[in-house]
């Protein structure tokens, strides 16, 4: 009797060491939790070390829950998709701008992004490796 009791304390205590770990999925931990409320600014871009913010001083940035995101820069709007997504154990952020014209300024951050942070005022997001790019968006 006294093996079935210690297999039964040790399915016991993994269940509840599980129970009580955190899970990367919980809708708490994604961006769309934060980044579909209000609206954003860039508030720090670097590429290959080169901190170029005041290219988007005049950009906000809307998401919403669809997917669907807009940029706009005083009268000019343009529209693009974003999604989010675990891979290899890593949250990434997909920036995509859609149509003709689409500003320089945008292209440069339509990118695959890794999260790096996020809070419900800012997402920290950089291109992984070497972190040649670095984008964080701050609420509005």
């Amino acid at each position: 009797m006294k093996p079935l009791s210690v297999i039964f304390l040790f399915v016991f205590a993994t269940g509840l060491i599980a129970g009580c770990s955190k899970k990367n999925d919980s809708p708490a931990d994604t961006v769309a939790s934060v980044i579909t409320q209000g609206t954003w600014k860039v508030h720090f871009y670097s590429k290959d070390g080169k901190e170029s913010t005041g290219t988007y001083s005049t950009y906000t940035f809307t998401f919403k829950a669809d997917g669907s995101l807009t940029a706009s820069a005083g009268a000019a709007t343009t529209n693009g998709t974003w999604t989010e997504l675990v891979d290899s154990g890593k949250r990434k952020f997909t920036l995509t701008f859609v149509g003709g014209g689409i500003p320089v300024a945008l292209l440069e951050i339509q990118e695959d992004w890794l999260v790096d942070s996020k809070t419900s005022m800012m997402i920290e997001l950089s291109n992984g490796g070497g972190s040649s790019k670095i984008l964080h968006f701050q609420k509005l």
